[in-house]
């Protein structure tokens, strides 16, 4: 079984890409679990969300044996109908700390509640994800082969938080809604399926990235 190790902390996002793999002849896990969770984060210099994906998979892939994939994304909040001074574009946590001073799970989510309310309860919003896989195939060269890709997810964001103990390091998923079935649920209350469902284009292009690699 190939394993594929995801280059984050945020046990979240790991058991979210565990989910849509589980059913792959992959081993998934997090920095943390591999024991390189004190690795120094990559500096981003790219304008996109699949530019900075792959200088993070660049960077982890030099501390990772050979033949062990590393994945990253990066991602990029696009919310529908609202000012331009309002959209955090690339920098989701740039508003929140230039209000509170710094930032956590709960400053976030009450300012992006308040980002909400202002715009009436509800803003429609689309996550614009960049994906990139990277694995080293020749130590003694250094020969590191990576390609990226990108997928989106849409959702909308509403004026009430829903269980934040439940979203720690992910604070978006007690503030958003997916439309299931013509159902609107809290994206932290969606059962694995449904999770499954609405993440499909994330799926794909991991997938395309591993088969591609």
């Amino acid at each position: 079984m190939k394993k594929i190790v995801i280059a984050t902390t945020n046990k979240n996002k790991v058991e979210r890409i565990k989910l849509l793999l589980r059913n792959e002849d992959y081993e998934v896990i997090g920095l943390e679990e591999y024991g390189f969770e004190n690795i120094d984060e990559p500096e981003e210099t790219k304008d996109t969300p699949v530019g900075i994906a792959m200088e993070k998979a660049l960077h982890y892939a030099k501390y990772l044996p050979e033949d062990v994939y590393v994945l990253t994304q990066d991602d990029t909040l696009e919310f529908e109908g609202i000012k331009n001074e309002d959209s955090p574009g690339l920098h989701i946590k740039k508003p929140v700390i230039e209000k509170y001073g710094q930032f956590n799970d709960e400053f976030a989510s009450l300012y992006y509640m308040e980002l909400a309310k202002k715009y009436g309860g509800t803003i429609p919003l689309c996550f614009n994800y960049g994906h990139a896989v990277a694995i080293k195939k020749d130590k003694e060269r250094e020969i590191t082969k990576i390609v990226g890709a990108q997928s989106k997810l849409k959702l909308r964001l509403v004026d009430k938080i829903n269980k934040l103990e439940k979203s720690s390091g992910y604070f978006l998923s007690a503030l958003t809604q997916a439309n299931i079935d013509g159902k609107w649920i809290y994206s932290n209350d969606l059962n694995e399926e449904q999770k499954i469902k609405i993440d499909i284009d994330l799926y794909k292009s991991i997938m395309t990235l591993l088969k591609n690699i």
